[in-house]
């Protein structure tokens, strides 16, 4: 690195070949994968970009020239910044991988352009450091570095808030805190709706990561909720994470999703052996779904984690999947040519083996190091979770049909 407003170098190998280096500056999922929140980018010479993260900084522009799987050259603007500055990415070919060289210049003279160039600097390192990581280990240093909040969270929107009596419907439900972290202890219980934490304001899951950039294990932050409509704050502790150590491989995590998912449907089935069509069908309430509904919900959920794979495998994974909308059209249209309980159950079965024969057949995966750490991460270390939460609240519906 040169003087003050001269243009900014970093030098990086990657131990991996061009070709499987280059996704990560000319897709938009490359980009997320080690750099930003969210992406958008047309890999193209004359094509536009944009990153952004969920502090609310934004840098966007150009694809001025690109060339598989060479080089990346893009015209720059920052957020705050008054003009635009240039990134000129190269990726080498070397015996021991690729050498990654990023020149950012055009830099301006003042003090305000001392601070962008400084900022620009120490985004550049950690961005980065993060890159040789997903590319060494896998493991993403944005999950591996940030604290836990110690929830498992569940679907939130107007109707359900006004089931729950919550006087909004934006903010993040907790479907229940994890045993032994923070938010257990500083008494967070199911159906809480986290609408304010550390003074910042909570509408959606992407906000806890503005409130924890920064933040690390051990430090105390006050959680404000709504259980019911009345309005509570507590002070939680961050808790550590912990991380096994899975093999980056399609066919481990396959055959890992594949035992537990034979356990879980063996659960279900176990389950409904003795639930009649019409105990299956019944509502609790209005705004509360039967055991044929919550099952139907099971069935999208496998459905949408086979979308999430091919979509990787295509280097296009959408951002800011699911959301507050009202899912029971699917869950009814799905009822209507599924309709009864042995039905479901197949329908279920079938797509947890499909979701599992394609991860047999995602070989391109074991390039992509960040993607199958964070798949491992999500699909076996805490396997069937959600299935499990979701039997309590068809127990619940049946429960409610009987009488009992």
């Amino acid at each position: 690195m040169t003087s003050e407003n001269a243009e900014l170098t970093f030098s990086n190998l990657l131990d991996a070949p061009p070709e499987d280096v280059y996704y990560a500056f000319s897709t938009a999922q490359g980009w997320r994968d080690w750099m930003c929140d969210s992406a958008r980018l047309e890999p193209r010479s004359g094509g536009t970009y944009q990153l952004s993260w969920n502090s609310g900084w934004f840098a966007a522009g150009t694809v001025n020239t690109i060339e598989r799987p060479t080089h990346i050259h893009l015209s720059w603007r920052g957020k705050e910044d008054p003009g635009y500055t240039k990134v000129f990415i190269q990726l080498e070919a070397t015996p021991a991988g690729t050498r990654v060289e990023i020149t950012h210049s055009g830099f301006g003279e003042g003090d305000l352009w001392d601070q962008i160039r400084k900022e620009c600097e120490k985004g550049w390192q950690i961005g980065l450091e993060n890159l040789v990581s997903i590319f060494s280990t896998g493991m993403d240093l944005r999950i591996v570095r940030r604290p836990m909040l110690g929830i498992f969270v569940s679907d939130f929107n107007e109707k359900i808030a006004k089931e729950l009596r919550v006087p909004t419907s934006r903010g993040v439900r907790i479907d229940r805190p994890a045993e032994g972290m923070g938010a257990e202890k500083a008494g967070l219980k199911p159906s809480d709706v986290i609408v304010e934490m550390d003074g910042k304001s909570i509408e959606g899951f992407a906000d806890f990561g503005v409130v924890m950039d920064g933040k690390h294990a051990g430090d105390i932050i006050p959680v404000t909720v709504y259980r019911g409509p009345e309005k509570i704050t507590v002070q939680m502790e961050l808790s550590g994470r912990s991380f096994e150590d899975y093999p980056l491989d399609p066919s481990y995590i396959a055959q890992r999703l594949g035992d537990s998912d034979q356990e879980i449907m063996q659960e279900l089935r176990e389950f409904f052996k003795d639930v009649s069509e019409d105990d299956a069908n019944f509502k609790p309430g209005p705004e509360e779904w039967s055991a044929k509904e919550t099952l139907a919900h099971l069935i999208t959920s496998e459905e949408f984690r086979l979308d999430y794979i091919d979509e990787v495998l295509a280097d296009g994974q959408r951002e800011f999947a699911g959301g507050n909308g009202d899912p029971l059209p699917r869950l009814r249209a799905l009822l209507e040519v599924t309709p009864t309980i042995p039905e479901l159950l197949d329908r279920l079965e079938r797509n947890k083996r499909e979701v599992v024969a394609l991860l047999n057949k995602a070989e391109k995966l074991k390039a992509r190091k960040g993607v199958l750490w964070g798949m491992a991460l999500g699909y076996l270390q805490y396997p069937n979770v959600h299935e499990r939460s979701h039997m309590e609240q068809m127990k619940n519906a049946i429960s409610a049909a009987r009488g009992e």
